[in-house]
């Protein structure tokens, strides 16, 4: 039986775990070493092994397929299908480890990201996540991360602020866990830039500057200095904190990277512009502020873009009553700000919202009702299991008693055959046959070996079951239980010794009656029975309520009675010996 269950657990490790091995060769390796540093890099080395890799066995074609995937996405290289991605979620759920199916379902999310599938897309990272193995001790804490951050990202594009979050939250802890602390920080940051749109800028504020503390203090001046455009946002918004804006435009024109040699800001960076015209604009510096709104300008803008460009022009054409460039500066700031517009995003950022929720209830739906089918089914492997065991120990049982039957009925036989021998031997030896009286006692003396192996084998036989009714009865059971109490707390009743003697001599009356023929004491009759019903020398010394040196007297003495041994010690081994136990 215990073979059997050995066989059926390898066979199903062997299923869960897979055997096709992971799929990596040594150059295989060596580009996943170095792909998220430089993906660029991996990426063509990946293209130069393509030709060969088609005669390579499914494990090694699929980890390069993998790897391919997860080179592109770190390359920015924008996805176009959603089939490959897709055949590898399928391979790896059934044979990869833990952070293969991570990396396989994120990069799905991506590929449905850059397809604009953004349902499919967080549906796939949140499968991604669910997979990981954060209790393993090489769990793929980068993908962990950045899964979490593309949630975010998607989150933040339908305003599901709470979403995203959270989202925020996990994915700097796993970038720390990752020893990332660059870019844990950075989601430090974002986490208070939520906290802004959630207007509790107050939460913003202190957190912005916690996020800075930590990048001086690990050497980022530069990141640091990036985190204060989040509170010069926040400050050129309040009239009273106009200074602090001033202070921090003066740090940041003098010492930012983002400038060029002209002292002029990339066309991705000029968000800043937006923030100077504001300051300049509120302390009546129109000029100036009219300058910095228009070089928020770049071709190919879009209305989010263009927003603060014209809502600071008409600002400033307000303020100097300029009619014509008010009129001009309104209707393209409403264009971009078209009520139609806004009231579509609403309506699709609850549809999305609706859509997430939905299709996750549903997921977890399932996997719930996976869950109980799982249980009900290792419930039925119990249940047999347990039949299985209770019909052998059954049958183990029926084999020995009928094994005890049939010795039974050969020592019965061998008796009445000793018996007419040993009539014979009488008649003969009246007659005085020399020759047959040897034969006979030959005979008899067979006879007399075979009918003492029989009734030793009976006799053992029949102490095991005894013994074993006596051991589990329910006297016994409440003795053991006494071995856990320190001395003086439970020692048992009158009463209590009085149905152990009783038990004792119900289920093994031929050792009861032997110690019973030796004179035994109380004491060393029940020192006697401890022993033999498995106690110990220390659980004899607890459960009396006598000194040491009593007690070991009393075993002394009736070692001696049993079998002429002064000694305490070997009393128990004594009765093992002897009884067969």
């Amino acid at each position: 039986m215990k073979r059997t269950i050995g066989i059926l657990t390898v066979g199903v490790l062997l299923l869960l775990t897979g055997c096709g091995g992971d799929g990596y060769t040594p150059p295989l390796r060596a580009i996943d070493s170095v792909i998220n540093e430089k993906p660029d890099s991996a990426l063509r080395l990946l293209d130069s092994l393509s030709t060969e890799a088609a005669t390579w066995p499914k494990s090694q074609r699929m980890r390069h397929s993998l790897l391919t995937l997860k080179a592109q996405n770190k390359a920015y290289v924008p996805f176009t299908s959603d089939s490959l991605a897709r055949d590898l979620v399928g391979y790896y759920d059934n044979n990869g480890s833990s952070n293969d199916r991570l990396l396989a379902h994120y990069l799905l999310g991506c590929v449905y990201r850059d397809l604009g599938e953004a349902p499919h897309a967080v549906d796939c990272y949140l499968d991604a996540i669910s997979l990981a193995d954060t209790t393993a001790a090489d769990c793929d804490y980068n993908t962990l991360a950045v899964a979490y951050s593309q949630l975010a990202k998607q989150y933040h594009q339908q305003l599901l602020l709470s979403e995203e979050l959270e989202a925020q939250k996990h994915a700097g802890r796993y970038f720390y866990l990752d020893k990332d602390t660059a870019k844990a920080i950075y989601h430090i940051v974002k986490i208070a830039d939520v906290y802004i749109l959630m207007n509790k800028k107050d939460s913003a504020e202190l957190i912005i500057k916690e996020a800075q503390r930590l990048y001086m203090k690990h050497g980022y001046r530069q990141k640091a200095l990036q985190a204060s455009l989040s509170l010069l946002y926040m400050y050129v918004k309040s009239s009273d904190r106009l200074q602090e804006a001033k202070q921090l435009i003066d740090q940041f024109d003098a010492e930012s990277d983002w400038f060029d040699s002209h002292h002029e800001l990339p066309p991705s960076r000029r968000q800043y512009y937006s923030y100077k015209g504001q300051y300049f604009d509120r302390i009546g510096n129109l000029d100036s502020a009219e300058y910095y709104f228009r070089k928020i300008y770049r071709s190919n803008m879009g209305p989010v873009d263009k927003d603060p460009m014209y809502r600071g022009l008409l600002s400033v054409f307000k303020k100097r009553h300029q009619a014509d460039s008010i009129a001009k500066y309104a209707q393209l700031y409403g264009e971009v700000n078209d009520s139609s517009i806004a009231k579509k995003d609403q309506e699709l950022t609850a549809q999305m919202a609706s859509t997430y929720n939905y299709n996750r209830n549903q997921k977890i739906a399932e996997q719930e009702k996976q869950k109980s089918r799982n249980t009900r089914n290792l419930l039925v492997l119990v249940v047999v299991i347990f039949f299985g065991c209770a019909i052998l120990i059954l049958k183990k049982r029926k084999d020995r008693q009928d094994e005890l039957r049939l010795l039974s009925q050969s020592l019965l036989k061998m008796k009445r055959e000793r018996e007419g021998i040993t009539k014979e031997l009488e008649k003969i030896k009246a007659k005085d046959y020399e020759s047959l009286i040897v034969q006979k006692e030959r005979k008899e003396e067979e006879l007399n070996n075979v009918i003492a192996s029989l009734q030793q084998q009976i006799g053992q036989a029949d102490l095991e079951d005894h013994l074993q009714q006596l051991t589990g009865s329910d006297i016994v059971k409440a003795f053991n239980e006494k071995k856990l109490f320190k001395q003086g707390v439970a020692s048992p009743t009158k009463k209590e010794w009085k149905q152990l003697e009783q038990q004792f001599r119900k289920d093994m009356p031929v050792t009861s009656a032997m110690l019973g023929k030796a004179g035994l004491s109380p004491m060393e009759l029940r020192i006697c029975i401890l022993f033999i019903i498995g106690f110990d020398d220390k659980d004899v010394n607890t459960i009396f309520y006598s000194t040491p040196q009593t007690i070991s007297k009393a075993k002394r003495h009736a070692n001696n009675k049993l079998f002429n041994t002064d000694s305490a010690q070997s009393l128990k081994s004594n009765l093992i010996i002897n009884l067969g136990l």
